[in-house]
């Protein structure tokens, strides 16, 4: 099948944050298999040198992986150095450590967010952002309905559940996480908007991410839950009754995408 056209030619330079993760990791080979070089950030370079050691090894070797350390994604000019010179930038990074107080995930989520927004506009060599958000920004799971999606939902009733007072006990950590992606998918389209930068921007929100994991360190997660499920360990997947089944609509009324999220079928 012939490649999709594009405006960023192979052998430019396409930043992804966050490398070392799952779904940027997968990012990354897709670029340098397609003929792109990839410059990665990460936060710990120890941590993360199976990426230039092991599996893209030969590809960090020919000069075409290299990998940038960005110890706080949230700091001003965080991103600087690492833009220099890229045709597009895929943000996958996030805070993911599942705090229950809003305090220590949203704001940071969100100065992450627009950190490498503001550092795109100051380099004139960036054609494209993309931003990795999730379902959750768009709707609470409700295993009793069905929600109807569209470009302007958000998940209102997870910003109030998130930043009610405290306590903050461990049952509304996954509510701040939800309130996080939907603040910063908020904050992009909002600079978008306010800016019209010189390059174009696209989020992309997906629900469950499964499939191969590239390096032993994904099967080691609480959420790799393919493995689980193959070792006979559901209990370890529990979480999976509260990620809803969803499905696209096309509606040529409106020329755009819209989703329905429904609560998915369980045995």
């Amino acid at each position: 099948m012939a490649e999709p056209a594009t405006n960023i030619p192979t052998g430019s330079w396409i930043l992804v944050t966050g490398a070392n993760g799952f779904v940027a990791s997968h990012i990354t080979q897709q670029f340098l298999q397609r003929g792109y070089k990839v410059r990665g950030t990460i936060r710990d370079l120890e941590k993360s040198s199976w990426l230039v050691q092991d599996v893209f090894k030969s590809y960090a070797d020919n000069g075409d992986f290299e990998l940038v350390v960005v110890p706080d994604l949230a700091a001003p000019g965080a991103f600087d150095d690492a833009i220099k010179g890229v045709s597009a930038i895929i943000h996958t990074a996030s805070i993911v450590n599942f705090s229950p107080d809003p305090n220590e995930v949203v704001p940071q989520t969100v100065a992450g967010a627009t950190s490498i927004l503001h550092a795109a506009l100051k380099e004139p060599s960036v054609k494209a952002f993309v931003y990795t958000g999730s379902i959750s920004s768009a709707a609470i799971y409700d295993s009793e309905k069905s929600v109807h999606v569209e470009r302007d939902t958000w998940n209102e009733e997870a910003l109030k559940l998130a930043w009610a007072p405290p306590p903050y006990d461990s049952s509304r950590a996954f509510f701040v996480y939800n309130a996080s992606k939907t603040e910063a998918e908020m904050a992009v389209w909002k600079f978008h908007a306010e800016k019209n930068p010189h390059f174009s921007v696209n989020c992309i929100d997906p629900s469950s991410i499964m499939g191969e994991a590239l390096y032993k360190k994904h099967l080691e997660t609480p959420y790799a839950y393919v493995k689980a499920l193959y070792d006979g360990k559901a209990g370890k997947a529990g979480f999976l009754a509260g990620i809803p089944s969803s499905k696209f609509i096309y509606s040529e009324r409106s020329e755009e995408h819209t989703s329905e999220l429904q609560s998915p079928p369980l045995s």
